[in-house]
């Protein structure tokens, strides 16, 4: 069977690579290089946990995901021998304030609750984890199996992973239109012609709202990246003020990110840079002599009540997964499966069932 991916982004890759394992024949359309959209700009947190997710069957989805991701990425690398960062670095959430405090704890129970691990840690436990610590942080939650990865070297990863199965690759190519005929799906129409299968899967982002009836939109996000030092930060620090993010290879610290509402305004702001920065500096005062490396943004896929769209369409053949928000590289691995069991088997799951495109259309 021939299939058609709309969107190069790690969902979008992810599927395509399980797919060609299976024996299909796909091509993956791009509006830009595959690999470079918003999963290129994400912080690659995998942290269902320190995001302080509501119990329900989101979180289980997400926390699924997250114990997927060792045997994910162990077959990438393997596969390609390209190293992706991931890492059970742990995640540490600091409480700035009693109030904050006391809602740190509180969600802890929670998840104490639900089976999760994690643990308060009081400020001198912080601190023998990295110093100084900014005046204000008095203490945090630890998620011992909150984790990351490096969104671009997984990236890197998929794309030489789905280019060494032969998929057809179609860059810097808009899609016009998704083609139908009596309610199934029959191809796309492109700026550089038409693309014919026998399915397809959009995963375009935030741009999935344009080619599909389903409320998709933009929530920029902007970041930068500041260097590491001899002294290493070994644990994210994710909080309202800021998440940093230490990368395991010592290249770099990420550090995220604002939310706007913005549609899709290019560029980064002073306001947004400045945001980020006072985050870094409340948290660790001693960084604010660092070298800035890199600034930049970009549009996290955002739909109603901030919920994926995954499954069937209300086309026959063509399917979607996308509005993964803030939780898109944690996501990969499960939507991978979701999706590919649906196109393979025809099945229904309860998740495709629960995030259903029908929960966000009149």
């Amino acid at each position: 069977m021939k299939g058609i991916i709309i969107g190069g982004g790690i969902i979008g890759l992810s599927i395509a690579r399980s797919l060609l394992k299976e024996g299909y024949s796909l091509t993956i359309i791009d509006k830009d290089r595959i690999g470079r959209g918003a999963s290129w700009a994400a912080g690659g947190m995998l942290a269902p946990q320190s995001e302080g997710l509501d119990k329900g069957a989101f979180l289980d989805l997400c926390i699924k995901s997250r114990d997927m991701y060792r045997v994910f990425i162990e077959e990438i690398e393997e596969e390609t021998g390209v190293k992706t960062g991931y890492w059970e670095s742990g995640i540490i959430c600091p409480a700035f304030s009693d109030d904050e405090a006391d809602m740190l704890k509180k969600k802890l129970d929670v998840y104490i609750s639900e089976g999760l691990t994690g643990k308060w840690l009081n400020r001198k436990e912080l601190e023998e984890i990295y110093s100084p610590l900014g005046s204000n942080v008095l203490g945090g939650v630890l998620y011992d199996k909150d984790g990351q990865v490096d969104s671009r070297a997984v990236l890197k990863a998929l794309v030489a992973s789905v280019k060494d199965l032969k998929a057809e690759v179609v860059e810097n190519c808009k899609v016009i239109s998704i083609e139908q005929k009596n309610g199934s799906f029959t191809g796309v129409k492109t700026e550089k012609g038409d693309i014919y299968g026998d399915f397809c899967v959009v995963c375009a982002g935030a741009w999935s709202g344009q080619l599909l009836s389903i409320p998709v939109y933009p929530i920029k996000g902007e970041m930068l990246a500041i260097n590491q030092d001899v002294k290493r930060l070994n644990k994210i620090f994710y909080s309202r003020k800021a998440y940093i993010i230490p990368r395991k290879d010592k290249t770099r610290i990420v550090i995220g990110a604002t939310e706007e509402n913005v549609g899709f305004k290019d560029g980064n702001t002073v306001k947004g840079v400045k945001k980020l920065l006072d985050g870094l500096i409340e948290t660790f005062p001693n960084m604010k002599n660092r070298e800035i490396v890199e600034i930049w943004y970009g549009y996290r896929p955002a739909t109603p009540d901030l919920l994926p769209v995954l499954g069937k369409t209300y086309v026959e053949n063509l399917y979607i997964a996308t509005g993964h928000y803030r939780n898109g590289i944690l996501l990969a691995p499960v939507t991978t499966k979701l999706l590919t069991d649906l196109i393979i088997n025809g099945k229904e799951n309860q998740y495709t069932e629960i995030f259903s495109y029908k929960r966000v259309v009149g």
